[in-house]
């Protein structure tokens, strides 16, 4: 019984020095995976007013509906217009541009790494941070009802992002839902996390905070880690399990016990 006790013991020891040194140097590993790969977090500012100044161009929105053409918003930016397809209907006439936020967003952006949402503001204000401005909207899938089986359909959804330039051009990138999960690489074409693209898109996404897209560890600092994570949780388990065996209470015949009610139940 004692020659079991040490075993159960030398193993807890041995399993847990190797989780431990699983665990150091993955955290060396990840520290410095994000100093040369720091996260990009971007802030996002709506705008929901039709017209407003930006680089020191006019821009407006306003609805189109043209007989026997598909709803537009027009937006207009200095010398430029580009038309954004209605991929919602209103449900209700609201101010500005409030109508449209089941599908669309205004927003200016910049990134927030390392400081509060408060000091971003007050730096945008005073024009210590530089902006960019983009028009967001998301498409449900075709033919179905955006508020029920479109809403639910998340795989099928594409977004448009047109950027509004200093220099008064507009660039436009359409992509798709992310679907690449786990450690998959992003697929083309779709959205991948640690871009602006992404972080602006969860902002029309229907509970996004609760049903949002499956996180995808892809060139991510958990990728770092390497078999060190499972090897970890593996020496982990072991130690556990022997500690479990060191510390059970003797039982007849100086076997170990796993009862936990005192004497066996007699057999008939």
């Amino acid at each position: 019984m004692v020659r079991r006790r040490i075993t159960a013991f030398a193993i807890a020891i041995f399993a847990a020095l190797g989780a431990f040194w699983c665990v150091r140097d993955m955290s060396a590993r990840i520290r410095v995976f994000l100093e040369e790969h720091p996260p990009n977090i971007y802030a996002f500012l709506p705008i929901l007013t039709r017209e407003f100044t930006f680089a020191d161009r006019t821009v407006s929105l306003t609805d189109e509906t043209l007989p026997g053409k598909p709803a537009t918003l027009l937006v207009r930016f200095g010398d430029t217009d580009v038309r954004v397809p209605v991929t919602i209907p209103p449900r209700h006439r609201l101010p500005g541009l409030v109508t449209h936020e089941d599908w669309l967003r205004v927003m200016l952006f910049a990134p927030r790494s390392g400081i509060t949402m408060e000091a971003f503001e007050d730096g945008v204000r005073s024009g210590e941070i530089q902006t960019r401005l983009a028009v967001v909207s998301r498409t449900p899938p075709e033919g179905f009802d955006p508020e029920s089986w479109g809403a639910v359909r998340k795989k099928d959804w594409t977004f448009d992002f047109w950027e509004l330039k200093t220099d008064g051009s507009v660039e436009h990138t359409m992509l798709r839902y992310p679907t690449a999960r786990g450690l998959k690489e992003p697929r083309p074409g779709e959205l991948h996390e640690n871009t602006w693209e992404f972080q602006a898109a969860l902002l029309l996404m229907p509970n996004a905070g609760k049903k949002g897209p499956t996180r995808n560890f892809y060139g991510d600092a958990l990728s770092a880690a390497g078999w060190r994570l499972p090897a970890a949780a593996f020496c982990g388990l072991i130690a556990t399990v022997a500690l479990a065996f060191a510390a059970a209470p003797a039982g007849r015949g100086g076997g170990v016990s796993w009862r936990t009610g005192g004497t066996p139940s007699p057999v008939t």
